[in-house]
């Protein structure tokens, strides 16, 4: 489309995106993600409510299958909440067999998913590890029929989550 003078018209541009702004914005979320982004990684995710007591121990842990969580209000088995706390304190100390019923079929029933991948191929054997954290502020008591019951099912192999302390 010249004109007489040999210039082309220009062809109005429809603006809808723009796209310079738009690569910004990905650019700082993409910086941002990547900044906060741990290069040790997390096993662990910690409960809600919990305060883990502190350790001089330096092992991590190396890869973890179950997580039991004992906090002031609930029993969480991988975060899902299995039996309030206060069930678990009305236990009498001289029971026999001091394990809530609602924890070991909750128990069980992992110990059963790890057998059937055991039986599907996926991992070589049934390993009973458990990852124990504990609220610092919790009775002996209640910490005894927690391992007690994970002992019961086949959890013999537990850890217990603590938070890193300096030795200075």
């Amino acid at each position: 489309m010249a004109n007489a003078k040999g210039r082309t018209k220009k062809v109005p541009r429809n603006n809808d995106l723009n796209v310079t702004s738009m690569m910004d914005m990905f650019t700082i979320i993409l910086v941002f993600l990547l900044k906060s982004f741990s290069s040790e990684g997390s096993l662990l995710t910690n409960a809600d409510n919990l305060v883990l007591p502190n350790s001089v121990s330096k092992k991590k842990p190396q890869e973890v299958n179950l997580q039991l969580a004992v906090t002031n209000e609930m029993v969480l088995v991988d975060n899902q909440p299995v039996i309030p706390t206060e069930d678990v304190r009305k236990i009498p100390a001289d029971d026999p067999d001091p394990s809530p019923p609602k924890l070991i079929e909750k128990l069980k029933a992992c110990y059963a998913m790890e057998e059937e991948m055991v039986r599907l191929g996926a991992i070589n054997q049934v390993q009973g590890k458990i990852v124990i954290q504990v609220d610092k502020n919790i009775d002996f008591d209640v910490l005894f029929k927690i391992m007690n019951t994970c002992g019961k099912v086949g959890y013999n192999n537990m850890n217990f989550a603590v938070m890193e302390r300096d030795q200075g």
